[in-house]
């Protein structure tokens, strides 16, 4: 039995603990309580968690609930053309295109060799191969095919060409030339009259285009004689405007008879090659003024 003077004491150590344990309890209950009250106050529903995730990680183009009107921004790919960390591919080198240089004539070109009264042809001159234009008349084989390409053309367009001289050998040159010199001694003109009067028409054998196989005499079948007039048809219109793509030119111009010591002869044109042709009808000059400007 206990003694009445321990009594206090025990009464109070029983008041301790139970205070203790009072106390132990509500440090580890009271604390769980609220963890759990504070989650539940805090707690988020899934609509509020979809729209976190988008804050954070950026809407996708995928995504559904995306504003149409409003654009995203393009998501570059690693290894992308457009990834800063991606190297470009080394682009090989592009050949260089060289600079396409002007056609120069040149003095030497065997197409514009010279042929007239202080320019006579050697003795040993050759024509060459000799081709077919049309009917009888033949041209040199550099010229003919060009001449006919030119012929067609024309009749394309409503115009018929007709040729009545072509490559003359210096033989029958000189037979023209005496006939038409004889014309004029006939007539009662002195020797040096007629021959003078005749070269400036027929030339002299040597001194001929016609020998060159280069140049041809064109009329049409509405107009065949060779004067001034005949440059007033449709066909010699057509010619002073198209022969240059074909490689012609009109050899003997109304206004450079004092050069060329020939009349003018809208009917008579003379093969060059398209490049020069384009060149000689650009510069407003005749053959003999041109070549003057060649080196």
């Amino acid at each position: 039995m206990f003694k009445k003077s321990s009594m206090p004491l025990i009464v109070g150590a029983i008041i301790c603990f139970v205070l203790g344990v009072s106390i132990l309890v509500s440090c580890v209950v009271v604390p769980t309580t609220d963890s759990n009250s504070e989650s539940d106050s805090e707690q988020i529903t899934p609509e509020e968690q979809e729209e976190h995730r988008n804050a954070c990680e950026g809407e996708s183009e995928n995504n559904e609930n995306a504003d149409p009107t409003v654009p995203s921004a393009p998501q570059v790919q690693p290894g992308s053309e457009e990834s800063p960390s991606a190297s470009e591919p080394e682009q090989p080198e592009q050949p260089v295109e060289p600079e396409e240089k002007p056609y120069v004539s040149s003095k030497d070109d065997p197409l514009l060799v010279l042929a007239n009264v202080d320019n006579p042809l050697p003795e040993d001159f050759e024509v060459g191969e000799l081709e077919k234009v049309q009917g009888k008349y033949e041209m040199s084989v550099r010229a003919a095919s060009f001449a006919k390409d030119m012929i067609a053309a024309a009749k394309e367009d409503g115009i018929t060409l007709q040729l009545c001289s072509a490559y003359r050998a210096r033989s029958l040159q000189q037979t023209l030339f005496d006939n038409k010199y004889d014309s004029y001694i006939s007539k009662g003109w002195t020797h040096d009259d007629a021959y003078a009067k005749t070269a400036t028409i027929i030339a002299i054998p040597g001194t001929s285009e016609h020998q060159t196989g280069l140049c041809m005499d064109v009329v049409t079948p509405s107009y065949q004689v060779l004067d001034a007039g005949y440059a007033e048809t449709d066909a010699a219109k057509w010619l002073a405007e198209n022969a240059w793509e074909f490689g012609f030119i009109l050899r003997y111009p109304k206004d450079k008879q004092d050069i060329t010591k020939i009349i003018f002869e809208p009917w008579h044109y003379r093969f060059v090659g398209i490049e020069n042709a384009k060149l000689i009808k650009d510069s407003g000059l005749c053959l003999e003024e041109y070549l003057d400007t060649l080196e």
